[in-house]
């Protein structure tokens, strides 16, 4: 049987200078580095002999890279070390970045080098996902990052001036922002004049016992804000391709497209997530070993997150490939076509458009309502 190619694979690097407030991702800041990078760099090897034995088992094998994702933590603080750690692991088990490979490093401000970008360059690094959230001083430190506003614009004036691929990070709904009128159009105005190719426009989640949890802005502002950004965007020459994701013609994450499309991506690192498509597989890496769980994906489970997924991104989706109720499935998308939730529509083919993100749970609930999916 021939084995299925895997061609996507995320690293995770589980450091920080600092845990802000409101992240969730698994992270740690290094007391040694020497030692815990080090630990980090065995715990990759030793990991990555656990992947091939699930790939073999699954009839997948990684060969040539299409994209490559290295996300944290803030991976950029591996610098020269981490370049050439890679470079070296990648060579010692036959893995090759293909020629068009988009080979992604998460950037934070003030978290990098000039040695330690030339390093990545050199190992393949071809586009840069920098951590900015906000143009305003005052925000960052509500929303408790670590770097300065020097240090955002000395980053966003680096990569202009070299020009370089990269997106940034922002922050929608942040606390105080309905108090103090924040003008995020304004932050994103000045963005642009740095020419990025790819914005992420994310929505704060927090956990339980958030420290600004009464300061958050109320739906209405948060809807607005989002509606706003989008409309600001699109006018500007992005395209609202994902609900969280604006990006010039053919600048799309071609790796995130990966999870959208429900396709097959290999994962390393504590915490990381890979997926498997032809095995319906997911696998989650434990934090302390280099083990991982496996769950076995049951039909209704892959259509939920097929349908899902097929929404998030604004390519015509064709819901009668998973819905058999038809009737019924024409009168919910007629409503949604009424309340001008589609960017497009070819029969039971259909694009969300921005208002449609928005409301992407709702609209799901609408086909759990009518016993759809």
């Amino acid at each position: 049987m021939k084995n299925h190619p895997i061609e996507s694979l995320y690293i995770h690097f589980p450091f920080c200078r600092h845990l802000c407030n409101y992240c969730d991702f698994y992270k740690n800041i290094p007391v040694d580095k020497e030692l815990e990078y080090g630990e980090f760099e065995t715990s990759l090897i030793e990991g990555y002999s656990e992947l091939e034995q699930l790939l073999l088992r699954n009839n997948c094998e990684i060969s040539s890279l299409n994209t490559l994702y290295l996300g944290g933590g803030t991976p950029s603080l591996w610098g020269v070390r981490g370049a050439e750690f890679l470079k070296n692991f990648l060579l010692e088990r036959n893995i090759k970045l293909s020629s068009t490979c988009e080979f992604t490093l998460e950037v934070n401000p003030g978290a990098w080098t000039r040695e330690a970008l030339s390093s990545w360059q050199s190992s393949g690094v071809n586009r840069y996902s920098l951590g900015i959230q906000s143009l305003d001083a005052n925000f960052l430190k509500v929303i408790d990052r670590v770097h300065s506003i020097d240090d955002v614009y000395e980053t966003l004036k680096f990569f202009h001036e070299h020009n370089l691929s990269f997106s940034v990070d922002f922050m929608l709904g942040l606390p105080f922002s309905e108090k103090y009128n924040r003008d995020i159009l304004k932050e994103l105005e000045e963005i642009l004049d740095y020419a990025p190719e790819h914005i992420s426009l994310y929505i704060l989640t927090t956990k339980a016992g958030y420290i600004h949890r009464d300061h958050l802005p109320s739906e209405e502002y948060i809807e607005k804000e989002y509606l706003d950004v989008a409309n600001f965007l699109r006018g500007k020459g992005f395209d609202h391709y994902e609900v969280s994701n604006f990006a010039k013609k053919g600048k799309e994450s071609r790796h995130n497209l990966q999870y959208w499309r429900s396709e097959s991506v290999a994962a390393l690192g504590a915490s990381a997530t890979g997926y498997l498509k032809e095995a319906a597989t997911r696998f989650k890496w434990k934090v302390l070993e280099s083990k991982y769980k496996e769950e076995i994906l049951t039909e209704d489970e892959l259509r939920l997150e097929e349908i899902y997924m097929g929404l998030r991104i604004n390519q015509l989706y064709d819901l009668s490939l998973q819905i058999e109720d038809l009737k019924t499935l024409e009168q919910v998308i007629s409503h949604w076509e009424k309340s001008s939730y589609l960017k497009e529509r070819v029969g039971y083919k259909l694009s969300l458009n921005s208002r449609g993100f928005l409301l992407l749970d709702s609209l799901m609930n609408d086909l759990f309502k009518y016993n759809l999916i």
